[in-house]
């Protein structure tokens, strides 16, 4: 694994709409061939990505990126854990007051060298100063890699899979979570 040192965090802005959507759509093309239908993939749009990462950013969507080669490499969304309202009772219970990561993205060409690792700990540095205590995340099940790199990451299964369907494939995705703040366990 190539180590990242040169890379910037930041705030997204507005201007970063464009390469928010491309890596969106690029990492699923990627990281998800195999685990959804090709139909899917091949459908993620990144006209209608942009066009939602521009709402997203402008309601004021909090989005990390990281900037490296002056260019935005990856991203990952943060912000209160999501509840819809088809949210089992069991997972509204558990994840009360947790943060959540909503999305992390790291560009194909600039993945397994760091970048998820270092969003990961600014996103950490940004939720413990607004007082979250635990953070969350959802993952697809058969996501073997991914959920390797959350649990190196302190992310620990909740045991609480739930059901969805995407495009009427049927697919499960698991809960990990994690303290905030140094504090051990999960």
């Amino acid at each position: 694994m190539k180590v990242v040192d040169d890379a910037i965090v930041r705030l997204a802005t507005q201007a970063d709409a464009e390469s928010i959507a491309r890596i969106h759509v690029d990492a699923w093309r990627y990281n998800y061939r195999d685990l959804i239908d090709d139909d899917t993939l091949a459908r993620r749009d990144f006209d209608c990505r942009l066009e939602t990462w521009r709402r997203e950013l402008e309601l004021g969507a909090e989005v990390l990126v990281a900037v490296r080669q002056r260019a935005v490499a990856g991203w990952t969304r943060i912000g209160a854990f999501r509840q819809p309202p088809a949210t089992r009772p069991d997972v509204k219970l558990a994840t009360q007051d947790w943060a959540e990561i909503h999305g992390l993205y790291i560009a194909p060409s600039f993945q397994r060298c760091g970048l998820g690792s270092r969003l990961l700990r600014e996103a950490f540095c940004v939720l413990e100063a607004q007082c979250f205590r635990d953070v969350g995340l959802w993952v697809l099940s058969n996501n073997l890699p991914a959920i390797r790199f959350y649990e190196i990451c302190g992310f620990h299964d909740q045991c609480l899979d739930q059901d969805f369907e995407i495009n009427g494939q049927p697919l499960v995705e698991k809960l990990l979570a994690r303290p905030l703040g140094g504090r051990r366990g999960a």
